[in-house]
């Protein structure tokens, strides 16, 4: 859906702070779930939870697809967000669980490659649609492809895992949840008030409060909603915090490039959502290869090797972020792909195989909501750093607005792959210690 908002901006008469939502609310609205993926597999059959998630799917895409409103858009995203936060991380725990140790790189990057490619294949998807068609054939071509894909799965799942049955912990839930969407609603105020308001700092603190709430009751509680004492596991903490970052820049950039390409350079819809199909190609032949890499190799060699291509392609953005054409978009963007696939999914890996057995469905789970949060939180930052640049030139026009903005996002992406490659040196030097 991000390379149709400057169409939404159109028709439904809103900003892009407002309009981005529906994509932030949607990722917003997945985190959420996943934070209970491990609950909801050790109390559902894998049939059930399946179930839920097709129906969400449908029921949301129908909303979307005949919403005259972008409350009602949103209201059918985060439906279909249930239903993925229902379905999505039933594809890890089941490679975890059911494929040997030195296979699991190899399946993970198959599981991976299919997910990393839906935020580069999507702009190209939408773009087509809405530059052919309208924005509302997106939902009705993909409902009943997710239709089929749902009874398929429906009737083939296995069911291996031993249900055990316990409460809901509410109120652990509704702090985490508080937590993840006051952050999220306090960067997107930033965007329009600046980070001085009150508007921007009050909502982060009190997500702030509301997560130490939930990490106390976490600790301290014989049921808790996530075992969080995997997070004494240092080189657990590491990978995860890289795996966070690494997608935080990625989905920043799927929104990022597509409203450049069309507000800056005054591209249609159509060419804005293909700039990322190479990369996702790249990203699709690479995963694999990447993940059966680490089953040969360790976890060290693709880290480096990925750590390198992400350096190489942030610092070019960044360099050159208002002289961007076409061609080096997707070069740039070719050369981050390749970074992430060495990366992204081998990580997802390396930490799982780092937990105790009994600590991969909590694992899998903040890992999975990790994945969609840095998603709504890289969404929501970018647009604010692009809607920066009219706070920072307010008299420029559109053009150079966008390009002042997309200068500080990229800046700041950059920073971000910093803070990744300090990671990767400590981690690589304990992953050497480990084996001496």
């Amino acid at each position: 859906m991000n390379v149709t908002f400057p169409t939404l901006m159109h028709q439904f008469n809103a900003t892009l702070s407002q309009v981005q939502w529906v994509t932030t609310a949607y990722l917003l609205a997945v985190a959420a779930t996943m934070v209970i993926a491990a609950y909801i597999q050790s109390n559902f059959k894998t049939k059930t939870i399946i179930n839920i998630g097709g129906i969400a799917f449908v029921l949301g895409g129908l909303i979307c697809a005949f919403s005259p409103s972008l409350v009602l858009l949103l209201i059918g995203r985060i439906i279909q967000a249930f239903g993925t936060g229902f379905a999505m991380p039933l594809v890890f725990s089941l490679i975890m669980h059911q494929v040997p140790f030195n296979q699991q790189g190899k399946f993970t990057g198959t599981a991976g490659m299919v997910i990393a490619m839906a935020p580069s294949l999507g702009p190209t998807y939408g773009g087509l649609v809405t530059q052919t068609m309208s924005w509302p054939i997106i939902f009705w071509i993909t409902i009943p492809i997710g239709a089929i894909c749902w009874l398929v799965a429906s009737f083939n799942m296995p069911q291996n895992q031993v249900l055990h049955r316990r409460a809901f912990p509410l109120v652990q839930f509704i702090l985490i949840t508080l937590g993840l969407v006051l952050i999220a609603l306090g960067f997107n105020s930033a965007g329009q008030h600046g980070f001085t308001n009150p508007q921007f700092y009050m909502p982060v603190l009190v997500a702030i409060i509301a997560i130490w709430g939930f990490v106390k009751l976490s600790t301290q509680n014989s049921n808790p909603l996530l075992q969080l004492k995997m997070f004494k596991n240092s080189t657990f903490t590491k990978v995860l915090a890289i795996y966070f970052l690494i997608q935080f820049v990625q989905i920043g950039m799927v929104f990022l490039l597509p409203n450049f390409a069309q507000l800056a350079l005054g591209k249609n819809s159509l060419v804005s959502g293909m700039l990322l199909l190479t990369g996702s190609l790249v990203s699709a032949i690479l995963s694999p290869l990447a993940g059966n890499f680490m089953d040969r190799v360790g976890f060290n060699k693709p880290l480096v090797i990925g750590t390198l291509f992400l350096l190489i392609s942030t610092l070019c953005f960044a360099i050159f972020a208002q002289r961007l054409n076409v061609l080096t978009i997707i070069i740039f963007n070719v050369f981050y792909m390749i970074g992430f696939s060495f990366m992204f999914n081998n990580s997802l890996t390396f930490g799982l195989q780092e937990v105790d057995k009994s600590q991969i469905g909590d694992a899998n789970a903040i890992f999975n909501t990790l994945q969609q949060y840095s998603g709504s939180l890289g969404t929501t930052i970018m647009a604010v750093m692009l809607a920066t640049g009219s706070r920072v030139l307010p008299n420029a026009n559109t053009i150079h607005q966008t390009l002042m903005g997309n200068q500080i996002a990229m800046w700041t992406n950059f920073g971000i792959i910093i803070v990744v490659i300090i990671l990767v040196i400590s981690l690589g030097r304990q992953i050497q210690n480990s084996k001496s």
